[in-house]
């Protein structure tokens, strides 16, 4: 059972998208066959950890490159193994409208608690058609939307689009993943009365906290990556949520190096190529013990070594973890 009413969804998400919501990859056994045991393993450690939000069904969970069959075993793994215990939100990638109206009646019955829509990928270019499609969702799903403004889908949503999607009545919020928080300060103060506007770059939250009322990492997936660094994190974006920057910007400042490893090993990548890059998250993932398996053809299936041994010579020297876990 949803959680609101439509006229109670913008108010309920702005309550409830706080904190961090982490998008995780899917581990895949070494045929590419989803590994459900693991995946739900996974789902109940991120709740024990104390994780907000658990974000699934997009890009970093390779749900592109899932059959629908797949798709939906994923979605009903990870709903059962999370037991109400964290925020559930679905991306759904799709460019149909039905499917993804079939897609959030279903998600909703599982107990996911909201939808990130990619914009349209094929056919869908004018503001026009951008905003039908849009509206045929908000008139008819269950479950609030998040516009999810990627320039991976090939078309990005403009301020003015955006302005009056914001008040359709079950748009409750927007990613705006342009890799740009100058873009998400001004479409904030033109349209944050309506919408909870997320930046994703973790490394600007503690300005877009305290000077510009960002309220949550959205969708990303430091809460889990920075492992044995995760209550520094967590302090500072509190220290930030309450206005006090003085005693935030030490520990924002511990975290930099991770910062820095996470544009070489994913961030970068996409600003180059639209395209998320995500063998070495899978890698530092299995480095904090979540087994991961290879990505799913035609992505390369594992990080390369150069790149691996980045990725675990900074999680050792910044405490992340220990050398004990890099030699398992």
């Amino acid at each position: 059972m949803v959680a609101y009413t439509r006229s109670e969804a913008k108010q309920w998400a702005r309550q409830h998208m706080v904190k961090s919501t982490n998008a995780v990859p899917t581990p895949f056994k070494a045929d590419f066959s989803l590994d459900l045991p693991t995946l739900a393993s996974h789902v109940d450690r991120w709740a024990q950890d104390g994780l907000h939000g658990l974000m699934t069904g997009g890009n970093t969970a390779e749900a592109w490159n899932m059959t629908p069959t797949e798709w939906w075993q994923y979605s009903e793994t990870v709903a059962q193994a999370n037991r109400g215990r964290m925020l559930l939100t679905s991306v759904i990638l799709d460019p149909s409208p039905f499917t993804v109206l079939e897609k959030a009646h279903r998600l909703a019955e599982l107990g996911f608690d909201l939808i990130e829509v990619i914009n349209p990928v094929i056919q869908l270019r004018s503001d026009s058609d951008l905003f039908d499609f849009y509206k045929y969702l908000n008139d008819h799903s269950p479950l609030g939307i998040v516009l999810y403004n990627t320039p991976t889908a090939g078309v990005t949503l403009n301020h003015g689009l955006i302005n009056r999607l914001a008040d359709l009545e079950m748009v409750v919020g927007i990613k705006n993943g342009l890799l740009n928080p100058a873009d998400s300060i001004a479409l904030r103060k033109q349209c944050g009365d309506r919408i909870v506007v997320t930046e994703p770059m973790e490394s600007f939250y503690l300005w877009d906290a305290i000077v510009h009322g960002g309220q949550c990492l959205f969708g990303t997936c430091e809460y889990v990556m920075f492992g044995r660094k995760r209550e520094t994190l967590v302090k500072y974006m509190a220290l930030a949520d309450a206005g006090k920057f003085d005693q935030a910007l030490p520990l924002y400042r511990e975290l930099e190096p991770l910062r820095d490893l996470m544009n070489n090993a994913f961030v970068w990548n996409i600003v180059r190529k639209n395209q998320y890059s995500l063998a070495p998250i899978k890698y530092w993932f299995e480095l904090l013990g979540f087994r991961m398996g290879p990505c799913r053809p035609p992505l390369p299936a594992f990080a390369d070594e150069e790149m691996k041994t980045a990725i675990r010579d900074t999680l050792i020297s910044t405490g992340v973890i220990d050398a004990n876990q890099a030699a398992a």
